[in-house]
Parts: structure tokens; C-alpha cells; sequence
């Protein structure tokens, strides 16, 4: 195994860490009663890391958690801004935001 191969097992393997801990039924529930008892009508799941999780085995579950119990979402490109001074260096990346 060459070392770009190491560290981009490294990196999937905390981004899968990652996702696991974002994405969690129980907490992502709790969440959605916790901001439903404010009056609020969508719960956007805040991710840290400008990573793209969308695809992962632990999004598609929450995914699949969502349909059962009839929560409409949808994955929104967010927008980091990594330098003020220089507006054209922008990430995007997919987050999810949960309705009802």
C-alpha cells in the first residue's frame, strides 16, 4: 500500500466516524423534538467539517429513518467562506435540512 492510499483510508475512516456521530436516529429525534417545542418547522443538522457526507452508509440510514417516519428533507449546498478578502475561495458542501 502506497501512502496516498493510507491516507485516504485515514481520511474516510474519520469522515465514516464523523458521519456516524452526525447522523445518529436518537440524536437527530431528540433534536427535532428539542427545536419542534420552540415553534420552529426545520431542523438543518449543522455539520463542522466542510465535508461532502451525503453519500455515506450513515446518511443513507438516517435517510431511510426519515422516510419510515414521514419526515420530509433535503440536502442543501452550503457555502463556507475560507477567506473574506478573497470571496472567490468558497467550499460547498451538502447539509440536511428536515421538515415537517
Amino acid at each position: 500500500m502506497k501512502r496516498s492510499d493510507g491516507n485516504h483510508l485515514m481520511a474516510m475512516n474519520h469522515r465514516a466516524k464523523y458521519a456516524k456521530k452526525l447522523f445518529n436516529p436518537a440524536t437527530i429525534a431528540t433534536a427535532i423534538d428539542a427545536v419542534a417545542m420552540e415553534g420552529h418547522r426545520q431542523y438543518r443538522v449543522v455539520q463542522e467539517l466542510p465535508f461532502d457526507l451525503s453519500d455515506t452508509a450513515e446518511a443513507k440510514a438516517l435517510e431511510e429513518w426519515l422516510k419510515a417516519e414521514r419526515f420530509p428533507y433535503t440536502w442543501r449546498p452550503r457555502y463556507l467562506e475560507q477567506d473574506a478578502f478573497r470571496p472567490s475561495i468558497v467550499t460547498e458542501h451538502p447539509e440536511l435540512v428536515i421538515s415537517w
